[in-house]
């Protein structure tokens, strides 16, 4: 038996089998040649590009024409043979590039898999192999690595630079295969523009992709007034088209969302449509971040971590660094708790007037009966009714404007049932001990009315174009925290969506919402309070563009935010998440389902509006002060 397996080593069947094959190739073709006369004069072969036998420079292999090549309008099989020398350099993520024969387009690809295959009919399934491996480790020379693609476009290069279009050909057999190693050509296959907002590096499995040595960087689009002509650029800003960036606790989310935060605040400006009667005026962005662990007024610091050669690579790539020097803190004041330390900051309130606007957000309850919701209505109406100036029917109250307390004291006074207000809107017994019991609670007294600072008005502050205001709520727990945050919210949210006796401080500001722990907010309601603010989040993402409003969501459970919100978000951004988590979201990727639950930090996958999703790599160091 020795003796048999030595004459199956001796020998190398494969490059012996290999020419004996060709030859019998050539035989043949020579043969049909020979005998269609006429006809090969009449259906000439059309030639096709050539695999190099030494690769030419990024050339990797050849399409495969041992297997169906097939492109249609919903999927496609195109395979494509790695050399023996190049199987080091391909990996799946990489992207390729496939010549036509007319020399002007090429099919552009992702490497979507890799798979080896037996070279011969002696695989690893028979007992002959099983004694060969015994006594010699097998190369991997007798295995053909076969990289299988995923077209993603056709990339044209006419007179006015590359372009790019549908995949609507098939490439040809043994057309060579590149890997995509040009700024320009990778750049136009992804539909990546080349400014906005610096969201990371392109990457392939973790490592930056480099081209001519130098890290290619990828930008998410935001055209605004051209700082040069005045003239307003084409494209929609992806900032008002609402931002997510999802991921696990010590996945780097926060670290990156400064990152992000910081190129936003760059000091381009922006259209505002102010009306018919005045002519469009020109805005910085104005940027809001509700924070909930107080990490986000660090961004006003600068970077702990960057060295005079980072900055200096930074401004090559225009990539804006440290502080913020337009931030502001403004921590909300709120009876039995302790602010927590910014530095530098000053308190607002939550005035109880606010509630005039809206009253549901007295109403943090599960939806309950229509008659004790609109006796709550009517309790708040006739309340705020006492400090209009035509008011002739409720007894003018001793305070000069509308509070907490206040109203308390006259839901007291109408605590009879003789009272006017129980009787004009019918009011009973047990309905009005539904009331009394919903809208009289000990954070009601906590939250509104604490201070001398309503933000209602300090807007001009709290939302100035070119400024970051923080909200900090780490101080805060529960319906505390709920109730400040929802009130601003509404507010922001009210006065950009509606026309009428609006806050021209929010109306006529671009403003980017960012809500840290956003599933708190946004999830699919469960209360009344916030059905109210989910349906108005739900209006104010389907208008951004219109009404200069964006959204970014910041949390690690993704799937708990609204489905209607998500649908209108068209900027992801996923770091490292659980694989449970990564199935209920309908919005990641589909080629990276199994990837990101094994992503490291600051590892993400993007997907921008009309760009295709790819892996990025964000910087390794904070571009701000980051103490976590």
């Amino acid at each position: 038996m020795t003796d048999d397996i030595d004459d199956v080593l001796d020998n190398d069947p494969f490059a012996e089998e290999e020419a004996t094959d060709q030859q019998e190739r050539d035989s043949n073709t020579q043969s049909e040649s020979e005998g269609t006369g006429e006809q090969a004069d009449t259906i000439p072969e059309e030639s096709v590009p050539s695999s190099s036998v030494e690769p030419g420079e990024g050339e990797v292999g050849h399409v495969l024409a041992s297997e169906e090549i097939r492109v249609t309008r919903s999927e496609y099989n195109v395979n494509a043979f790695v050399t023996t020398g190049q199987r080091d350099e391909v990996r799946v993520g990489d992207y390729v590039q496939i010549p036509y024969p007319d020399g002007s387009d090429e099919l552009f690809a992702v490497v979507d898999g890799l798979r080896y295959e037996p070279y011969t009919e002696l695989d690893d399934k028979s007992d002959t192999h099983n004694q060969i491996s015994k006594h010699r480790q097998l190369d991997e020379s007798e295995f053909v690595l076969v990289a299988e693609l995923e077209p993603i476009a056709v990339v044209r290069d006419n007179d006015d630079g590359l372009e790019r279009g549908i995949v609507n050909r098939i490439p040809k057999p043994n057309t060579p295969v590149s890997l995509s190693r040009e700024d320009e050509y990778l750049r136009t296959g992804l539909n990546i523009p080349h400014e906005g907002i610096f969201a990371g590096y392109l990457s392939v499995g973790g490592d930056v992709m480099k081209i001519d040595g130098e890290e290619f960087p990828y930008y998410i689009t935001n055209p605004g007034i051209d700082p040069q002509t005045g003239e307003e650029e084409d494209g929609e800003p992806a900032i008002f088209r609402h931002t997510l960036v999802a991921g696990s606790t010590g996945a780097g989310k926060t670290h990156y969302t400064k990152n992000l935060l910081r190129q936003y605040v760059d000091g381009k400006r922006y259209p505002v449509d102010v009306g018919q009667d005045e002519d469009d005026q020109r805005s910085r962005l104005g940027v809001v971040v509700f924070d909930p662990e107080n990490e986000y007024w660090q961004m006003r610091d600068d970077s702990n971590d960057l060295t005079d050669e980072d900055r200096r690579k930074l401004r090559q790539q225009e990539i804006e660094y440290d502080g913020v020097d337009d931030l502001e803190v403004f921590i909300p004041e709120v009876d039995n708790t302790r602010p927590p330390q910014t530095g530098e900051s000053q308190s607002l309130t939550i005035p109880f007037s606010v509630v005039k606007r809206e009253p549901r957000l007295l109403m943090p309850f599960e939806q309950g009966s229509d008659i004790t919701r609109g006796a709550i209505r009517s309790c708040i109406e006739a309340y705020f009714a006492c400090f209009d100036e035509e008011n002739n029917r409720w007894p003018t109250r001793g305070v000069e404007s509308p509070r907490y307390d206040d109203f308390v004291e006259f839901i007291d006074e109408h605590d009879h049932s003789e009272s006017q207000l129980r009787e004009a809107n019918e009011i009973g017994d047990g309905t009005w001990s539904a009331v009394r019991r919903r809208v009289i609670k000990r954070e009601y007294f906590d939250v509104f009315d604490t201070g001398i600072n309503p933000f209602t008005e300090i807007t001009d502050q709290l939302f100035r174009e070119g400024r970051v205001s923080v909200i900090p709520t780490s101080h805060l727990r529960g319906e505390r925290e709920y109730l400040v945050v929802l009130s601003i919210l509404a507010y922001i949210i009210e006065n950009k969506i509606d026309d009428f006796e609006v806050d021209h401080a929010v109306k006529r500001t671009p403003l980017l919402v960012a809500v840290d722990e956003a599933h708190n907010y946004f999830s699919s309601p469960d209360n009344i309070r916030e059905a109210y603010i989910v349906g108005r989040a739900r209006e104010a993402v389907k208008q951004g563009r219109k009404d200069q409003l964006g959204l970014m969501m910041i949390t690690q459970n993704p799937e708990d935010i609204d489905g209607d919100i998500l649908k209108q978000t068209n900027t992801n951004v996923f770091l490292h998440l659980r694989e449970e988590v990564v199935e209920d979201v309908a919005s990641v990727p589909r080629g990276y389902k199994r990837d990101i639950p094994k992503f490291g930090k600051g590892q993400a996958v993007i997907k921008a509006p009309d760009v295709e999703a790819v892996e990025v790599k964000g910087l390794p160091d904070c571009l701000t002060r980051h103490d976590n």
